[in-house]
């Protein structure tokens, strides 16, 4: 019975001791508070929407630079349409003129002379014609008026016996007479009118000329190149000036026929100015519908914005990307603002999935797509989330650690 007793209350005593050393080594509760300790660190703030860019994908084929010439929207070479000294010439190179303008003006003192002349010869013919309707009125009411006018109008008197004898006797034809003497005056009258006419032909076609003696502006620009000087003689047909409209500007390219099929009316490409560090934007106005059989080229005019400051005759270039390639595929694009550079390497700070943390990753750089992205060839992968622009002194960590 004692030995029982004992048995039960060693037992006892070692749950005891054993229980103490567990409650001894055990790690304090989460939520305790250690007497004296610091305070738990607080969570690290998520990362703004708009700091953050998704990695996507685009076309990343080979691109062809091809040179060539900006030019006015509009430009004409305005010529002589008449003979003649330059009298006038309105400016110089660099003068803008409204629509309408006269702009050069010939020698037309000739020209004056003859119209003076014709405007007396159509008084002459309208004049014609008045007299040519009273003869034929004459000849309606009073015929034989002549003769009539004779011995107090006794021959007319005879005809009325005279003129039945002789058709009679067939010998006249009084009224076939009298139609003929009507006709007559009435192809006068005609001949009057056509005099007319011809005057007043004529009259239009020295204002035609002495128009043509005058250049006018066909719409708003400026001059670009004189070919001519005040006192010089000019023929019909001979160039005057290079006259265009500047404020709308396009890059004229002779594009490869290989690289045609990539452009179409409307579609945007990068170009590069000469006097321009970053690229701009031109959109593909037209393409012309045949190839030059020498160069075996199509001609190919881009549209430059508006507030783009170039001249014409300025070199420009136009990348193409040849989407024929077969080789080219989709890849990884950023901007080119996510990208820093550690020594010699690019990197970006990728972004962790609960937005809290960043952390550097080494990428490797392809072309230059010149609208502000960068191909990436290795480092990332469609989907990943990048910090958008991380300042110099950004390092991996949590957010907070960048400000």
């Amino acid at each position: 019975m004692k030995n029982r007793l004992a048995i039960i209350l060693f037992i006892g005593i070692a749950v005891l001791l054993l229980s103490a050393v567990q409650a001894f080594d055990a790690p304090p509760a989460l939520n305790a508070t250690v007497p004296g300790a610091p305070p738990a660190p607080p969570a690290p703030p998520e990362i703004p929407a708009d700091m953050i860019h998704v990695v996507t994908s685009d076309y990343a084929g080979s691109a062809a630079v091809l040179g060539g010439t900006v030019i006015p929207y509009k430009m004409v070479n305005l010529l002589a349409q008449w003979k003649g000294e330059v009298k006038t010439i309105a400016g110089q190179e660099g003068d803008a003129f409204k629509k309408g303008a006269r702009i050069v003006a010939l020698d037309d003192d000739i020209l004056q002379a003859k119209r003076r002349a014709a405007v007396a010869g159509l008084r002459s013919a309208q004049a014609g014609v008045g007299n040519a309707l009273i003869q034929l009125e004459r000849e309606r009411r009073s015929p034989h008026t002549q003769s009539n006018s004779m011995l107090g109008g006794a021959p007319a008197m005879f005809t009325m016996f005279s003129d039945p004898m002789r058709s009679f006797s067939g010998k006249g034809s009084p009224r076939f007479e009298r139609h003929s003497n009507l006709y007559g005056q009435g192809v006068m009258l005609q001949t009057a009118r056509d005099q007319v006419d011809q005057a007043m032909a004529g009259l239009a076609e020295l204002d035609k000329n002495i128009a043509d003696a005058v250049t006018v502006a066909p719409f708003d620009g400026v001059i670009v190149k004189k070919m001519v000087q005040v006192g010089d003689t000019v023929n019909p047909g001979m160039p005057l000036l290079v006259y265009a409209d500047t404020r709308l500007m396009q890059i004229q390219v002779e594009v490869p026929t290989r690289l045609i099929g990539s452009i179409r009316e409307g579609d945007t490409v990068m170009a590069r100015l000469d006097h321009h560090d970053n690229p701009v934007t031109a959109v593909v106005s037209q393409v012309f519908p045949m190839a030059n059989m020498g160069g075996h080229t199509t001609t190919v005019k881009f549209d430059l914005p508006a507030d783009i400051q170039a001249h014409a005759g300025m070199y420009a270039e136009i990348i193409i990307e040849n989407k024929n390639d077969q080789a080219a595929n989709k890849r990884p694009m950023i901007p080119e603002s996510a990208i820093i550079w550690r020594g010699s390497l690019p990197a970006v700070f990728k972004i962790s999935e609960d937005q809290t943390r960043l952390k550097m990753r080494t990428i490797r750089l392809g072309g230059d797509r010149g609208d502000g992205r960068v191909i990436v060839l290795s480092g990332l992968s469609v989907g990943d989330r990048i910090l958008k622009a991380p300042l110099a002194s950004t390092r991996s960590g949590p957010y907070r650690q960048m400000h």
